[in-house]
């Protein structure tokens, strides 16, 4: 199984997916962003790599020169080492393959070098052309560079470094920056350790790098830590291995960087360019991205902690990227992952696809907490978004298990296509009247318009060029083509046939599909917002939408189906929407008469008084959709407020609620709900047949 790159997308796929991404949709942004869309091509090329476990995803690319703490290159023959002794601006050697001119000292030859004693202003080259590996056995040593790389390797077949038991080492440069290729292609040493061969770390003592203007450690080749506690501080990138960069065994290593933490910058092999995590600790503190692979970032059996660029809320440049985790091909996290995320941007970012298979991953972001151009996977772990402006957004977004708990200002769950580039870092979704809106979205103070009437905006004007009585204008300006159904308000609250979009939005190529796990949405735009379908087949899904009549807590513009599982959404009335009518399993909604403020219980019952599920809000909310097997279509249930919610699950459902002092507020017959009062919910018999909705009263009604 290969990883690829997205593919080339036409200039009329674009076109088209930009145009539809117009139309659809409900999202707020209060940042300046931008977005584009090439999710077709992107959905494409990301087939290969939806849903792969770390381990499929290293056997897809290249393999690194070390196995890691075993790898024969960490083992020797003490009897056979040279001594090599640094003493302030020069050093003496034991034996062959070491020469002396200054401060600058050179191995020439393969074999193995204890390095002890400080070099106060010089450097240690590596400038070995024969075969063999030079291994550098650092044991209490420090070399400080004023004018270029403390460490370099400058030719080598095998070039390894060792931190002697319990040893403490230092390399340090303290010059400027020098003239280096962006991805690392010069040979100029440009690092505190710098090698041009395949370098190993390995060892149990430390480590610390400093470089004032230029990467801490820098391999052109590959990097593999696989031992050692190594801190690095660094002007440039922190860690950067050009074919890859892997973390292994028991390292330990700690990054504080002005751009991007760990680094793979190979852009020409598919196979190569990745950064992976798969043992030990990593603690990164970056000016940009916290870890940036050119193919896929992999994280598996390692601990993760990552705070990029300031962390949610900090300003970043509109060039900049400051996302957690970055893989342009591919993100995998799995196994026993223990991953935490601070960041400006997304916490987790892939232009192709992001799979989580495993672990405990923490996400706080000044945008998507997980973003992919295509694929979307999760099928097993612990998944938190604790801030984020969109949490999970992918093109095709598959949760198949774990469990995931989202946290948004804007939409919790979003498939649609492109990228979302936010330029201040602070993107809030608006609420309670202030922000800004995008084309098509219904700001904060908007109130919904009774049935059949035209809404009327903020500032007391009407759709359309504000004259009384004008229909509301089409996109630029245009009257809208063909007749509204009969007794339907403009945006095709009644008319819509089950499956359709709202409000005439077209359905694109995305999808949203829940077949297992447990997700609970606390989103202030739309719950769950598919641009496309929504399928769910099994698994536990809790949503509180929001309180912006705007959004609702689903909001689907193609097929919304379901066949098993649970389904407990909670939000505004304004944009309502419940699952299409040919669903196999029941589900039933309703407008609840009063609303119920947070804090309130709400109980589904059976209309013999059973309690089916009982549920705090934890926003005011209108709307209340529920499915699960005990739900049967056409039979009537009873919404009440109030009473007691019992022992929740993990998931804040309780089936041992009381409605001991809990008033009615709605009677529902399951599989009939006529929508939202804004006019953007649907789901009218699959007959064609339109409905109504009493608000007032909290009954849901079908009519013919």
């Amino acid at each position: 199984m290969r990883l690829r790159r997205p593919t080339t997308v036409t200039t009329a796929v674009l076109t088209a997916a930009l145009t539809a991404a117009a139309l659809v949709g409900c999202s707020a942004d209060t940042g300046t962003s931008t977005t584009t869309s090439d999710a077709a091509a992107a959905t494409t090329a990301s087939t290969a790599v939806a849903g792969l476990t770390p381990e499929e995803a290293m056997a897809a690319n290249a393999d690194p020169h070390s196995s890691g703490a075993d790898d024969e290159d960490l083992s020797w023959d003490e009897s056979e080492e040279v001594a090599l002794s640094l003493d302030g601006d020069s050093a003496q050697a034991d034996g062959d393959g070491v020469t002396v001119d200054g401060s600058t000292v050179t191995i020439s030859q393969a074999g193995t070098y204890r390095v002890t004693g400080d070099l106060t202003d010089g450097r240690l080259v590596v400038a070995s052309s024969g075969d063999g590996v030079v291994r550098l056995v650092l044991d209490g040593a420090s070399v400080t560079s004023s004018t270029t790389s403390a460490l370099v390797v400058e030719d080598a077949a095998t070039a390894v470094v060792v931190l002697a038991d319990g040893s403490t080492n230092r390399l340090e440069a303290t010059g400027a920056a020098v003239d280096a290729d962006a991805d690392g292609s010069t040979d100029e040493p440009d690092a505190a350790l710098f090698s041009s061969a395949d370098l190993t770390i390995g060892g149990t003592g430390s480590l610390d790098v400093v470089s004032a203007a230029t990467d801490g450690i820098a391999s052109k080749d590959g990097l593999v830590i696989a031992g050692g506690d190594l801190t690095v501080d660094a002007g440039d990138d922190g860690v950067r291995g050009k074919d890859y960069l892997v973390v292994t065994d028991d390292a330990s290593v700690t990054v504080t960087a002005a751009a991007d933490g760990l680094t793979s910058t190979n852009a020409d092999d598919e196979t190569m360019g990745y950064v992976a995590i798969l043992g030990g600790t990593v603690d990164v503190t970056s000016g940009d991205d916290g870890i940036q692979a050119e193919t896929d970032a992999v994280v598996a059996d390692a601990t993760v902690t990552i705070a990029a660029a300031g962390g949610p809320g900090t300003e970043v440049a509109e060039d900049a990227s400051a996302k957690g985790i970055k893989g342009d091909v591919g993100v995998v996290v799995g196994g026993s992952a223990t991953v935490d995320v601070s960041a400006a941007d997304d916490g987790l970012h892939s232009n192709g696809a992001v799979s989580v298979s495993g672990g405990d991953v923490t996400l706080a972001s000044g945008d998507d907490g997980v973003h992919a151009d295509g694929d979307l996977t999760i099928t097993a772990g612990t998944l938190t978004v604790s801030e984020s402006v969109e949490g999970l957004e992918g093109a095709t977004i598959t949760l198949a298990g774990g469990d995931v708990d989202i946290t948004a200002s804007d939409d919790g769950v979003n498939a649609a296509g492109g990228t979302s580039t936010g330029t201040t870092g602070t993107r809030t979704a608006p609420q309670g009247g202030t922000g800004t809106t995008q084309d098509g979205q219904a700001p904060g103070d908007f109130t919904p318009p009774a049935d059949g009437e035209r809404p009327t905006l903020p500032d007391g004007t009407v759709p359309g060029d504000g004259t009384a009585g004008a229909p509301p204008a089409g996109p630029d300006g245009e009257m809208p083509s063909g007749e509204m159904p009969d007794g339907a308000a403009p945006g095709g609250q009644a008319g819509a046939q089950g499956g359709g979009a709202p409000g005439g939005e077209t359905a694109g190529d995305y999808s949203l599909t829940i077949s297992g796990g447990t997700l609970v949405v606390d989103a202030g735009g739309d719950g769950l917002d598919s641009n496309g379908s929504l399928e769910i087949t099994g698994g536990t899904t809790v949503v509180q939408g929001p309180t912006n009549a705007g959004n609702g807590a689903l909001d689907v513009n193609g097929a919304f189906t379901i066949s098993g599982g649970t389904l407990l959404a909670a939000g505004s009335s304004g944009m309502a929407v419940a699952p299409d009518t040919d669903s196999s399993q029941g589900w039933v909604a309703a407008n609840l008469d009063q609303g119920a403020a947070a804090g309130t219980v709400v109980h589904v019952l059976a209309e013999d008084g059973t309690t089916l599920v009982s549920y705090e809000v934890t926003k005011d909310t209108q709307n209340v959709v529920y499915s699960s097997p005990e739900i049967e279509t056409g039979a009537t249930y009873l919404f009440e407020t109030g009473g007691t919610l019992g022992t929740p699950d993990g998931s804040g459902l309780s089936s041992d609620g009381t409605t001991d002092g809990a008033t009615p507020a709605a009677t529902a017959v399951a599989g009939e709900f006529a929508g939202g009062g804004m006019g953007g919910g649907r789901r009218p018999g699959t007959d064609g047949s339109n409905g109504s909705t009493d608000t007032a009263s909290g009954t849901t009604t079908s009519g013919a």
